[in-house]
């Protein structure tokens, strides 16, 4: 095996495709860990649900909704920016809260999808700098927030009934 070092831009290229591709969906003829349809990233699956969907529990018996999920993952990303700014809000950081979104009414739903997304663009700005990969705490944080939402988003599209087995040939 030769040595070889990916260089710092190819880095940030892979990880704004998994990162755009979480959030935003399909970006092109092929995807890494998303259906291959242009709205199936999170923003794209909540887009298309109502306040009263979003706060319908997921699971017979489980208080959680999509508008839960959105809130949490909101939660983790506002986390993220705060840290890119400098702060340490980990510590202090209430885990449990970000659950407590349960219903949302029309207009706190549009504010709640509104607000994550501002949470993703400013994330994405910072991530397209590079600096975060200049802090290895940070770079693991990010590409775990990746796969954090990747959780969330395939969580909430099974229960949405969006993921289905495919049909046997034959």
């Amino acid at each position: 095996m030769t040595d070889t070092t990916i260089d710092r831009n190819s880095w940030v290229r892979a990880l704004l495709t998994l990162f755009d591709e979480g959030y935003r969906g399909a970006a092109g003829a092929g995807t890494w860990y998303v259906d291959n349809d242009p709205e199936c990233g999170l923003l794209g699956t909540l887009a298309g649900l109502s306040a009263e969907a979003a706060s319908r529990p997921l699971t017979p018996g489980d208080p959680l909704t999509a508008a839960s999920h959105a809130d949490h993952v909101r939660f983790a990303l506002s986390l993220a920016n705060r840290a890119s700014r400098g702060e340490n809000p980990y510590p202090t950081a209430d885990w449990a809260a970000s659950w407590s979104v349960r219903t949302v009414g029309p207009a706190e739903w549009k504010e709640l999808v509104a607000s994550l997304e501002r949470e993703i663009a400013d994330l994405r700005a910072y991530l397209a700098t590079g600096k975060p990969l200049e802090d290895e705490t940070f770079a693991t944080g990010v590409f775990g927030l990746v796969a954090h939402t990747a959780w969330h988003l395939g969580a909430l599209r099974q229960a949405l009934g969006f993921v289905r087995a495919p049909e046997a040939a034959g």
